[in-house]
């Protein structure tokens, strides 16, 4: 079976060193239930060259 990789590159300057953080919060608001069981989690990317931030 063949994988396939995939590295994320930065936007701004072309770099592959680059970074991911999880980022998991829970929803305060009254309809919660209805947004993943209360709970959010954000994928976000940073490049360590030149500290460009996305998601």
């Amino acid at each position: 079976m063949a994988r396939i990789i995939v590295a994320e590159v930065c936007p701004d300057c072309g770099s592959l060193d680059v970074r991911a953080t999880e980022r998991w919060f829970q929803v305060a608001l009254d309809r919660r239930g209805e947004i993943d069981e209360g709970w959010v989690d954000t994928l976000e990317f940073a490049c360590r060259d030149c500290l460009a931030v996305w998601s």
